[in-house]
């Protein structure tokens, strides 16, 4: 006689605790997911906020160094990069002086030039920003001897966001 054998039958509470382990399971995989997504929207935002600084700061100062680098033979250079990167008040005022600047850079045979030291962001939003820019050089003209002397120069630079472009709205020497 052959002695038939039946499937031993799973206890009710393992499949209880089975189907409870595979919700828990599922919860953690989409927590896991979201939390990712999360992650990685925050590192795009990051970025895309250190980028925002780093154009305002290389505008900012690329508008000193074209204030400060010039040298009474070209001064058109100096006028073209100065109005390049200004807007509103700022390149009103500039246009408007520059026929007085360019008589007394020739007068005083100025040659300027200078480098940035040091720029940081005093303030941002979305379309304006405040940067602080420190600029050594070297300055040489009549009232030097034709002696080229350091010169330090402390700007406060108001940029704001045109077309994508960050320009120079006011610009006010500070030390």
């Amino acid at each position: 006689m052959t002695a038939s054998r039946t499937p031993a039958r799973r206890a009710p509470w393992l499949d209880a605790v089975l189907y409870g382990l595979a919700l828990v399971l599922a919860a953690a995989c989409v927590a896991g997911g979201v939390a990712s997504f999360r992650a990685h929207e925050d590192r795009q935002d990051a970025t895309a906020e250190q980028e925002r600084y780093g154009d305002v700061v290389k505008a900012a100062s690329a508008q000193a160094e074209a204030l400060v680098n010039l040298d009474y033979r070209d001064l058109q250079a100096t006028y073209d990069q100065v109005t390049a990167g200004a807007t509103g008040d700022f390149l009103q005022q500039y246009t408007d002086s520059w026929k007085d600047q360019q008589k007394i850079f020739a007068q005083a045979k100025s040659v300027s030039t200078g480098k940035v030291r040091a720029a940081a962001v005093s303030n941002i939003d979305n379309d304006s920003a405040t940067v602080m820019v420190a600029v050594q050089g070297t300055t040489r003209n009549t009232a030097t001897g034709e002696e080229a002397q350091q010169r330090r120069f402390r700007f406060r630079v108001d940029v704001v966001e045109v077309d994508g472009a960050w320009l120079t709205q006011k610009l006010e020497f500070v030390g």
